[in-house]
């Protein structure tokens, strides 16, 4: 199996533009998102190419931070704790019959404890305690109370990556086998022929025949087996890294919008002048730049940077500035997402400090428009399903995942790059760096430790074509 390459994590990059430079130069311009301004070559003759030597322009898209900002988390020190012994273990609202739940610890996490609680719904044995962070837990429904955290094994989200677990795909076509557990020595035999013949007989510690779409996040690898944060067993060669997405988003600032991202493939860039778009080099998928002219040049239309660098209006997509929706209070944050150009603007107010692109449902699955509130947030949720063409698909702990109507929600998505592009079952797909920095940025926050949190209405999101 081969290893999955971590991306490493820290500040999300303030204003990350898209640099231009000469392809024979060994240093970037230091001010970014400026070109640098080349020599208009002698123009050829019709019935030649330009000259060999002609140095081209490059649009370069900006690379995905190192690091990202670390999540906090201590372990507590009060002289009781709480720590999860469920996957998900629930808080709840209140302590009572039927309280709800109102967030979720992953499982080997320990909070603090602020006193004991009273009241009915904890079943016979168990006892509420209020934690200091906010909410109930019960020792009958997930939790341990003690003076120290409990160990139980499981793997923590990384602190300070884009993604909170590392991840891989599932070899279609192979009948990759997910297991209850490690299979003892003798079971291994009736695995391969398991593997081999759908219809041998199965064994118990068959936990699933996966034919479809499947993804798995790793909690550990060992001896050839790979266990699942959500602890099912795999073996490795069934599995394939899921490499990171080469985009990221850019903080609004010197850099304005109308702003225009390259999606893709690589894309021609073009001089426009005295009515001719003459060829001048090459736009990295996920380069951007802030328009400034819509030249159009023999019926075809270009978008232009301030340095007259001009691409194919269909070769980009274009976020723009739009009108606050009625419904949301001046001053609040807020995010738009334009469905016929695959973008996305966050605002402060009226005032526009994020853009990137997404992908949001293909035909037939399309994302709902409207204005909404974000309802609840996890850091990672399984999402599964059918596909009429593809068959099932189960996506393991879906990175950083805001629902806000029904089961649709905004995402990060580490299975594609193709962002800029309708693709999803009917979600908003973000690359894992967008979808971290959107997470920390909207409402309701998640506190420090917490895996979920619900049960209170958050930033609005509006949903146009």
């Amino acid at each position: 199996m081969r290893r999955w390459l971590l991306p490493s994590s820290g500040a999300l990059l303030i204003g990350l533009v898209a640099a231009v430079v000469v392809a024979r130069s060994d240093t970037l311009p230091e001010t970014l998102g400026r070109t640098t301004e080349l020599p208009a070559p002698p123009p050829a003759a019709p019935d030649q190419a330009p000259a060999p030597d002609v140095e081209r322009v490059v649009l370069r898209a900006p690379e995905v931070p190192a690091r990202a900002t670390p999540l906090p988390y201590e372990v507590p020190s009060s002289e009781l704790v709480a720590t999860a012994y469920y996957l998900d273990a629930p808080i709840f609202d209140h302590p009572g019959r039927e309280p709800e739940v109102m967030g979720l610890l992953r499982r080997g996490r320990a909070l603090e404890v602020a006193e004991r609680a009273f009241g009915a719904g904890c079943p016979d044995g168990g006892a509420w305690y209020r934690l200091a962070a906010g909410g109930y837990a019960c020792t009958k429904l997930g939790f341990f109370v003690t003076s120290s955290p409990v160990e139980r094994a499981q793997r923590h989200v990384s602190p300070d990556t884009h993604l909170p677990y590392r991840y891989a795909s599932v070899r279609r076509g192979i009948g990759a086998l997910r297991l209850h557990r490690r299979p003892h020595a003798d079971e291994r035999a009736k695995l391969d022929a398991l593997r081999a013949d759908p219809e041998a007989d199965k064994p118990e510690v068959v936990d699933l025949r996966m034919e479809g779409d499947y993804f798995v996040a790793i909690d550990e690898e060992e001896d050839g087996w790979v266990r699942t944060v959500r602890g099912r067993y795999l073996r490795a060669d069934d599995l394939d890294e899921t490499p990171t997405s080469r985009l990221v988003g850019s903080t609004l600032g010197e850099l304005r919008l109308p702003l225009a991202f390259v999606y893709g493939e690589p894309r021609p860039v073009h001089r426009v002048d005295e009515g001719v778009a003459r060829e001048v080099g090459e736009a990295e998928p996920y380069a951007r730049f802030t328009v400034r002219a819509r030249p159009e040049v023999s019926g075809a239309r270009y978008v232009a940077n301030d340095e007259g660098l001009a691409l194919l209006r269909d070769h980009v997509r274009v976020a723009r500035r739009v009108a606050r929706p009625e419904r949301v209070p001046p001053g609040s944050r807020w995010i738009h997402v334009d469905l016929g150009e695959q973008t996305l603007v966050a605002y402060e107010g009226d005032r526009p400090v994020y853009a990137t692109l997404v992908a949001t449902g293909r035909e037939g699955y399309e994302t709902p428009r409207g204005t909404f509130r974000i309802r609840e947030k996890h850091v990672g949720a399984t999402m599964r399903g059918e596909d009429p063409v593809d068959g099932p698909y189960e996506v393991e702990e879906v990175p950083w995942t805001q629902y806000y109507w029904r089961s649709y929600a905004i995402h990060g998505a580490y299975w594609h790059d193709g962002f800029g592009q309708v693709r999803s079952h009917g979600c908003t797909n973000l690359a894992p760096a967008d979808a971290r920095h959107l997470f920390g940025w909207t409402s309701p926050r998640v506190p420090d430790g917490w895996h979920a949190r619900r049960l209170r209405p958050g930033t609005w999101l509006h949903f146009t074509r």
